[in-house]
């Protein structure tokens, strides 16, 4: 199976599907010391983001959350790629200053061609998404 996405920052990762069907607010949202959300009542609370392929529809709050992104990246703890629904200038700032590569995709077809926790490719060079094999 393999999904055809828009780039929004290249590079390519590999790791555990996350998906979240609602938007996360990274600044206050997620720890930006560990990576692990911790919005309350958030249904992936309690859930780390790193090294795993976040597929969200996209952000809220605020524009501080792209600093957050970035910080997670720096600290070794950021998702190894994102997945957006939508455009989303929070994150997509987050992941291009945190070296993430990121892309924007048909959340219905991520959602049908792919199971919450499989592993899969993000190739945010030639912009599709695979089963890792």
């Amino acid at each position: 199976m393999v999904v055809k996405v828009k780039i929004v920052n290249t590079g390519f990762a590999r790791g555990a599907l996350l998906i979240s069907q609602q938007p996360i607010s990274f600044f206050g949202g997620v720890d930006p010391l560990t990576g692990v959300i911790v919005e309350k009542n958030h249904p992936l609370e309690g859930v780390s983001l790193c090294r795993r392929i976040l597929a969200v529809p996209s952000s809220k709050g605020s524009t501080v959350g792209s600093y957050v992104i970035y910080g997670l990246a720096k600290r070794g703890v950021a998702p190894s790629g994102v997945i957006l629904g939508q455009r989303d200038s929070i994150i997509s700032a987050g992941a291009i200053l945190g070296g993430i590569p990121a892309v924007i995709a048909d959340m219905r077809r991520i959602l049908s061609s792919f199971k919450n926790g499989e592993t899969i490719i993000l190739d945010a060079k030639r912009g599709r998404i695979l089963r890792s094999t």
